[in-house]
C-alpha cells in the first residue's frame, strides 16, 4: 500500500454542508408541529433523503480533489437545488412534493455532470464514473416519473430510487477498490457534518430560551441542554477516526466500512431530533408535567445517539482488531441507551427540567467512563 496523502475539508465543502444544514433545520419545524408517530416517520423519511442527497457530493469530493471554475459553478448550482429542497421540505408529503422532487433532481443532474467531466478528463476513472452516471441517471428518471404519480405511490418511488442509489454505491465500492474515498477527508467530512447538526441543537436551545424571561429555571435549562450536547460530542469524537475506511482499503473489509457509513444516518437523526425536542420542551410550561409525546421524543433521540455511538465504537475497535474492547464500550453505551428508554417506558410524571437533569446525568456518566477507559485520558481509576 502506498502512502495516502492527507486531505482536509475545503471551504466550499463547508459552505455546501451549511446549506444542507438549513434543510435539516426546516425539517425540525415540521417535527415541532407534529410530534406524533406518523409525524416522526415522515421526518425520518425526509431526513434520510436529504442526507442521501448530501452524500452524493461528499463522496465525489472525497474521491476527486477538484477545485476549478466549472466545479465551483456546479457546486453553486447544487447548492441552489439544496436551497430549493429546504424551501419545499415543509410540506413535502403534500402540496410541495413536486417542488421537493424537482429540487432533488436538480442536485443529482449537476452531480452527474461532475462525474461526466471527471470520466472525460481522466480515462482511468471511466469504469467508476460511468457506473455512477448510469445509476444516478436511472434514479433521476424515477424521481422525475414520481411527479406524474399520485400519492402515496409517489413517495414509494422516492424510497425505491434511494435504495437503488445505495445498491449502486455498494457495487461501485466492491468493484473499484482503486478509487476509494480518501481516508482522512471522508472521516473528517462526516465528523464536521455531525458538528454542524450538533450546533443546531444549541440553536434550538437558544430559540427556546429566547422566548422566556431570564431566571434560575432558564439557567438550569441552558446548563442541562449544553451538558447533553457536550456529552454526545465528547463520546463521539473521542474515538472516531478513519479506521473503518482503512479497513476497507487495506483489508477489503467492506462490511465494517458500510456499517460505519450508514450508522451515521440514525446518529444524525438522533442528534437533530434532540435539538428539535429540547426547543419544543423548553418552550412548554415548566411547572406542568412533561407530555407523553415530548418525553418520548427527548428520550428516544438521546437513546438513539448513545446506541449509534456505541455501535460506531464497536465497529472502529473491530477495524483495529480490538473487538473485545469494542464490546465493552458498546455495553456501556447500550446500558445507558436502555436506561434512557426506560425513563420513557415508565412514564413517571415529571417536570421538563427533571427530565433534562436525568438525561444530562446519564451523559456525564458516559464521559466519566470515557475518562476511565480511553487511552488518551485514564486520569483516574474507578
Amino acid at each position: 500500500m502506498g502512502y495516502e496523502k492527507e486531505r482536509h475539508t475545503g471551504w466550499l465543502e463547508l459552505f455546501y454542508d451549511l446549506v444542507f444544514a438549513a434543510a435539516i433545520a426546516q425539517l425540525g419545524q415540521n417535527l415541532s408541529h407534529d410530534v406524533s408517530v406518523f409525524g416522526f416517520i415522515k421526518y425520518v423519511t425526509l431526513f434520510v433523503l436529504v442526507c442521501w442527497a448530501w452524500t452524493g457530493s461528499t463522496f465525489y469530493a472525497s474521491r476527486f480533489n477538484v477545485d476549478d471554475l466549472v466545479h465551483r459553478v456546479l457546486i453553486l448550482l447544487q447548492m441552489g437545488g439544496a436551497v430549493a429542497l429546504a424551501v419545499n421540505i415543509h410540506d413535502a408529503f403534500d402540496k410541495t412534493s413536486i417542488g421537493f422532487a424537482l429540487s432533488y433532481i436538480t442536485i443529482r443532474i449537476f452531480l452527474i455532470i461532475e462525474y461526466l467531466r471527471t470520466g472525460h478528463k481522466f480515462v482511468k476513472t471511466r469504469p467508476l464514473t460511468s457506473k455512477y452516471v448510469m445509476g444516478f441517471s436511472f434514479t433521476s428518471i424515477l424521481w422525475l416519473l414520481s411527479i406524474f404519480v399520485p400519492s402515496p405511490f409517489r413517495y414509494v418511488i422516492w424510497i425505491l430510487a434511494m435504495l437503488v442509489d445505495i445498491i449502486i454505491t455498494v457495487i461501485v465500492t466492491r468493484t473499484h477498490t482503486d478509487l476509494l474515498p480518501n481516508t482522512f477527508h471522508l472521516s473528517e467530512r462526516f465528523g464536521l457534518f455531525v458538528i454542524i447538526v450538533l450546533g443546531e441543537t444549541i440553536f434550538g436551545l437558544v430559540m427556546g430560551l429566547a422566548a422566556k424571561e431570564w431566571s434560575t429555571m432558564t439557567v438550569l435549562d441552558m446548563g442541562t441542554g449544553i451538558t447533553i450536547a457536550f456529552g454526545l460530542w465528547w463520546i463521539y469524537f473521542d474515538t472516531i477516526d478513519g479506521s473503518a475506511i482503512r479497513a476497507l482499503k487495506e483489508q477489503r473489509r467492506i462490511r465494517i466500512y458500510l456499517t460505519w457509513l450508514y450508522l451515521h444516518f440514525p446518529l444524525l437523526i438522533g442528534i437533530a431530533t434532540f435539538g428539535d425536542g429540547i426547543s419544543h420542551l423548553i418552550k412548554s410550561e415548566q411547572n406542568l408535567p412533561i407530555t407523553y409525546s415530548d418525553m418520548w421524543l427527548m428520550c428516544m433521540s438521546v437513546a438513539l445517539c448513545l446506541f449509534c455511538i456505541g455501535f460506531l465504537q464497536l465497529v472502529i475497535f473491530e477495524a483495529n482488531s480490538l473487538r473485545r474492547t469494542g464490546l465493552k464500550w458498546f455495553f456501556h453505551r447500550f446500558i445507558s441507551a436502555f436506561a434512557v428508554v426506560g425513563i420513557a417506558i415508565v412514564n413517571i410524571k415529571m417536570a421538563p427540567i427533571t427530565l433534562l437533569f436525568a438525561l444530562s446525568l446519564i451523559c456525564i456518566i458516559q464521559v466519566v467512563i470515557d475518562l476511565r477507559y480511553h487511552p488518551h485520558h485514564r486520569i483516574f481509576k474507578l
